[in-house]
């Protein structure tokens, strides 16, 4: 038997029942364990088997008691153990009424199942193990600047050593993979992981040739956060903050867009909408936590408006939902296309680029009849505007390509049984054909021997 307690003061006497093998689990891990509890006279007070399922918690994070925390990080693969907590250790002087009396010493018959990282990612795909503590209570969060080392492995090769700095969420930028970012946002100042990141959060199936990473190759990264200057909420920005940081974030945004990033573009141009819509709640207008008054007695004064910054927040704003249309319309997302340019409409309702995004959006939905209209829209905006005139074309001789399929459909059936041929109805309008008729229905959304629309930057 062996006290197994940090401060080794006798609190967690470990005796092990059956020898387990390979590594212990570190803090963060989620463990998979089956156990008995049961008081110094022998009476159990509860276990997973005769639940016949198996207790899953994240180890070393206050999620049980303090003799689970630290006794089961001592644990091995397959090893049976036998926990004897002291009650300031276990359930303290209030018990655990009515199962456990005051000031119990508990023993724990624990069997270790299995134990993984910290699931970084909601789906396996980056799992952390704590290798080093770090220090205080928080961590960064998107936008902070982050100091970080790692050793970047693959089966057992070191491929990359490297210290970098850089603002998370803009990590792409940096040449910093996703699995990365997303390990940082769960890591303490100071701390030490080993990071498993799967393929889909490293290189992908492409990889990378400069650092010689196979395509499909799964990562172990040894990361450590050596600092980090943490991001402002919301909330804790003035106005003048909010729109420098949007003005950042649209700025970021361009340089993914022009790189062919369109989903880490999107990312950014969506910070713009969320900092600076203004039907959000405004916490700038809200009291302070403690008074509505300071330290002299006079009431908190709220940031006066200033209009040259409503018209920029305004311009940045429009812009924002118009390139995040853009983003969604090269991502093949034309629902939340559509639903972009209705937020910029309902900013600037003759602002042409969302009026001709939302007919793309349409164009894509196959809804041919609707994106006439809206390509129509922009015509009464800008009567010279090619690019929707060609796409009005494009769009008619796709409802005319349709109709005349569904005669020819209808008028072979109506042949075979001596009916006749019905007039079309309104339903018979809306569409569903094939792209591919000719040459000049192969052209992709948008792209109609004219100069594409610019985005906004």
């Amino acid at each position: 038997m062996v006290d197994v307690s940090k401060a080794q003061d006798g609190g967690i006497i470990k005796k092990i029942l059956t020898e387990g093998s390979g590594d212990t689990p570190s803090t963060g891990n989620e463990v998979k364990v089956h156990y008995t509890g049961r008081l110094l006279d022998g009476t159990v007070f509860d276990s997973s088997k005769d639940r016949n399922e198996f207790f899953k918690f994240k180890v070393g994070t206050g999620q049980v008691i303090k003799g689970w925390d630290e006794g089961i990080l001592t644990m091995k693969r397959g090893e049976v153990a036998i926990l004897t907590c002291q009650p300031d250790y276990a359930y303290g002087a209030s018990g655990s009424p009515p199962k456990i009396p005051p000031n119990s010493t508990l023993e724990f018959e624990v069997e270790m199942h299995d134990f993984y990282g910290e699931d970084c990612s909601g789906d396996g795909g980056v799992l952390k193990s704590v290798t080093k503590e770090g220090t205080g209570l928080s961590n960064p969060r998107d936008g902070a600047t982050v100091s970080v080392t790692w050793t970047m492995k693959h089966m057992d090769r070191d491929l990359e050593t490297r210290t970098v700095k850089f603002i998370l969420g803009d990590g792409a930028g940096e040449g910093v993979v996703a699995g990365v970012e997303k390990a940082l946002l769960k890591m303490k100042k100071g701390e030490s992981a080993s990071v498993t990141v799967k393929s889909p959060y490293a290189y992908g199936h492409v990889g990378d040739g400069k650092l010689a990473v196979p395509g499909g190759a799964d990562l172990v990264y040894q990361l450590t956060l050596e600092d980090f200057e943490q991001a402002k909420y919301k909330h804790e920005m003035t106005n003048a903050e909010k729109l420098e940081f949007s003005e950042k974030a649209k700025e970021r945004g361009t340089e993914y867009f022009k790189a062919g990033k369109f989903d880490l573009a999107l990312k950014k141009y969506k910070v713009i909408t969320e900092y600076l819509e203004p039907d959000a709640e405004d916490f700038d207008d809200m009291p302070s936590d403690s008074d509505d008054e300071d330290k002299d007695g006079e009431v908190e004064k709220k940031e006066e408006k200033d209009p040259e910054h409503d018209k920029k927040s305004q311009q940045l704003l429009l812009a924002g939902f118009s390139n995040q249309a853009l983003c969604h319309l090269k991502l093949m997302d034309g629902i939340s296309a559509f639903k972009a340019c209705e937020n910029a409409l309902k900013l600037d309702p003759q602002n042409v680029k969302a009026l001709f995004r939302r007919g793309q959006s349409a164009e894509m939905s196959q809804e041919w009849e609707d994106a006439i209209g809206y390509f129509k829209a922009v015509l009464e905006v800008d009567p010279k505007n090619t690019a929707a005139a060609n796409r009005i074309k494009f769009c008619r001789n796709k409802v005319m390509t349709y109709k005349q399929a569904q005669k020819k459909k209808y008028a072979n059936m109506f042949e075979r049984t001596n009916f006749k041929d019905p007039e079309p109805t309104k339903d018979d309008n809306k569409t569903k054909p094939d792209f591919s008729d000719s040459e000049e229905d192969e052209e992709a959304i948008g792209s109609d021997g004219e100069k594409p629309q610019e985005m906004e930057v």
